[in-house]
């Protein structure tokens, strides 16, 4: 499979960038799937497909508006291009974000699935709303997105044996705490050697932070550590 960093930061987007949003395709290119759709990710994602009814799935781990912002934009084009239905896999809460979605959708709840030549599995995770980890199996490779989540039992259940791992480092070492909503360089390091990750790829950077300070941090623990980068294009 394929991932496409559309837009890799949070809360809010960096100049020239974009906040959490990711297109994953398999090696054929027959399915296409959006991870998440902040502000600014779609322009970027119309920038790699050829047309938005390529798009089979839109995956959102939750609905907190740098993970969302984009969905009733994406609404207006489908509605203009007289495209009926997307699928969204999305969670049930918060209800008044999700009421956002309703009607132009076709919305489904995080359950184990099949998309294409994908198959989904989801986890729920340690943030303020109700959030989930996503896990893509594709032509024999893993990939698994944290979503926005604080170290947890059941995400280190779940990234276990993943090829990549797509991990939420929101904050830097020395404002962390167990009580905060994201992780941190050494807890995502961390996660990623107790799970025999071959690679860390590093997410949602908060611009008030320096990337390149969390990303050597990550790689004293470990050393295939990577930045997330918007364009950057790899091969799981």
């Amino acid at each position: 499979m394929y991932l496409t960093v559309l837009g890799c930061n949070g809360p809010f987007p960096a100049p020239d960038s974009a906040c959490s949003g990711y297109l994953i395709e398999s090696d054929s290119g027959n399915t296409k799937i959006a991870l998440d759709m902040g502000s600014g990710v779609l322009g970027r994602l119309l920038a790699k497909i050829n047309d938005i009814k390529e798009l089979d799935c839109v995956v959102l781990s939750h609905l907190h508006f740098d993970h969302m912002s984009d969905m009733p934009v994406l609404g207006y084009m489908l509605d203009f291009s007289n495209i009926e239905s997307l699928r969204v896999i999305c969670p049930l809460t918060p209800a008044d974000n999700r009421k956002l979605l309703k009607g132009k959708f076709d919305l489904y709840p995080p359950e184990d699935c099949r998309i294409g030549e994908f198959s989904l599995e989801f986890t729920k995770v340690k943030h303020p709303v109700e959030t989930y980890a996503v896990k893509l199996k594709c032509d024999g490779s893993v990939l698994v997105y944290t979503g926005d989540s604080n170290i947890c039992p059941e995400l280190s259940l779940f990234c276990d044996k993943a090829d990549t791992i797509l991990a939420d480092c929101g904050l830097s070492s020395a404002v962390w705490t167990n009580a905060k909503p994201h992780m941190e360089p050494r807890a995502c390091a961390h996660l990623a050697a107790e799970c025999s990750a071959k690679e860390l790829i590093l997410t949602h950077f908060s611009p008030l932070f320096d990337k390149e300070a969390l990303v050597d941090e990550a790689r004293h623990i470990y050393a295939s550590t990577y930045p997330a980068e918007p364009g950057m294009r790899i091969r799981i």
